[in-house]
């Protein structure tokens, strides 16, 4: 439990934000993200992480797979073969964990790295929302998430928000984190002399030249635990290790002002054009055929029926959907894990940028229709999408003034009003002045209960509406 209240429930420390700071544009033909996997002897999982990869939402990015010396004739040949399928794979003599890594990570081209074990797994989003995170604030280094632990022990690990002081007492950020390639080079790469726990070496290191990280309450990164795993090994050696981590690191451990120090320079970076580097179609692969797009309080109406939906085996329906509700209740927090379109603003971005990346969100999955319901963000999305694509627009109202009232103060941008009953109707048509040629009421027609029948209505208002 205390981990889960540090990483969820305590209100994060506030920095100081700098104001328009300009990012520099990616080169469009070099990939913005590296993804490097060391591999001993793990061939026989191999083809589960790389599956996980093919699944992301995000999918402008190269993988490096890096054979640490591998002597299993099963995982020689799968790697033999992962090179024929475009996959650049490295061969090193066997030496350790941060020497693979290093190597992989000199050999990639993109501006942001990820390093994943040959035997985990990431949820779809995960890059995507790491990378969303890190463009639109420069002040952070990398972004991590919450994780799940599966195989011989499946439980939540509640990750915890950044902060160097604990970060001293023990490693809490996952090693999948996404961090920017200059800070690897800036504090020369992976210590190559740590057999184990190179990674909280390297947060470290990241930490005491100035950068911070950032949590993603989310569970987005799967870490397997089988018979004598790495970090099992590492924990056999640990007082070797942790003697090592503080004699690296002996000036944080021994002077509390140089942490202060450090931790007055962090600051939050605004930029005026967060997601220049994440806007193309061409990066989201089989991501950026959504036909609904849809921008909703998780608490409303409209959540029911997308639950009960996302809970389908099957769907003819791609959707996103987009909250800028805060959640912190715990089963809100694990509910939604292994959805792959499930986007909570509060949860990785700042409040600044959600409306940037709402529409980028919806101009890269090419959606044909945008439904909005419960948030003031879905009535300023709405104006803002109409006026700048024919993206077929649609309004799921609840029957309360406030929803009453922003719909028919949005109303120019609104193509279809769906309303839950009489009462509704009459307020919307007889007190705020709607067309009721606008407006589809479910007390006079069969009740939508899922996104199929959503779509079907809309599909045939569009047609009918076009037609007259």
């Amino acid at each position: 439990m205390k981990s889960f209240y540090r990483s969820v429930l305590i209100v994060p420390k506030i920095y100081p934000w700098y104001n328009n700071t300009r990012i520099e544009r990616w080169e469009p033909s070099i990939p913005i993200l590296s993804v490097v996997i060391p591999c001993y002897n793990y061939g026989r999982y191999i083809h589960e992480t790389l599956q996980s990869l093919a699944s992301q939402t995000f999918s402008d990015f190269e993988t490096i797979v890096v054979d640490d010396g591998s002597d299993d004739q099963l995982t020689l040949n799968i790697l033999d073969e992962l090179q024929y399928t475009g996959i650049k794979v490295l061969r090193q003599e066997k030496s350790n964990v941060a020497t693979a890594l290093n190597l992989g990570i000199r050999a990639g081209r993109g501006c942001y790295v990820c390093c994943i074990a040959a035997d985990d797994i990431v949820n779809p989003t995960y890059f995507e929302k790491c990378l969303g995170l890190l463009e639109s604030n420069p002040g952070v280094a990398f972004a991590y998430s919450l994780v799940r632990t599966f195989g011989d022990e499946n439980r939540i690990w509640f990750t915890e928000p950044f902060d160097l002081r604990v970060l001293l007492e023990y490693n809490y950020i996952c090693a999948a984190a996404v961090f920017r390639k200059t800070v690897w080079e800036e504090v020369g790469g992976f210590n190559e002399r740590m057999d184990g726990y190179e990674d909280w070496d390297f947060w470290l290191r990241v930490a005491k030249a100035g950068s911070r990280g950032e949590l993603i309450p989310e569970v987005l990164f799967n870490y397997r635990r089988h018979g004598s795993t790495l970090n099992i090994r590492s924990d056999q050696k640990y007082s070797r290790l942790i003697q090592q981590i503080k004699t690296n690191h002996d000036e944080l451990y021994s002077n509390a002002k140089r942490i202060e120090e450090i931790e007055e320079h962090y600051r939050n970076i605004r930029v005026p054009t967060p997601f220049l580097n994440l806007g193309g179609k061409s990066q989201y692969g089989f991501a950026a055929q959504a036909q609904l797009a849809v921008v909703a309080s998780p608490h409303d109406t409209a959540k029911l029926f997308f639950e009960r939906h996302s809970n389908e085996p099957k769907t003819s329906v791609n959707f996103v959907l987009v909250s800028s509700d805060v959640v912190s209740d715990e089963m809100d927090i694990t509910r939604f894990t292994d959805s792959n379109q499930c986007y909570y603003l509060e949860r990785f971005l700042d409040p600044y940028c959600w409306l940037d990346f709402a529409i980028n969100l919806i101009d890269t999955r090419s959606s044909r229709f945008l439904v909005i319901s419960g948030t003031t963000l879905a009535y300023e999305l709405a104006s803002a999408v109409k006026t700048r694509t024919s993206v077929f627009v649609v309004n799921l109202v609840q029957d309360r003034f406030e929803s009453l009232r922003s719909s028919a103060k949005y109303d120019e941008f609104i193509d279809l009003h769906i309303v839950p009953s009489d009462h509704a109707l009459k307020s919307l048509v007889g007190d705020l002045r709607v067309s009721a040629k606008k407006i589809h009421s479910l007390s006079k027609v069969q009740p939508i209960d899922n996104v199929n029948d959503l779509l079907n209505v809309l599909i045939t208002y569009d047609k009918e509406t076009n037609q007259d």
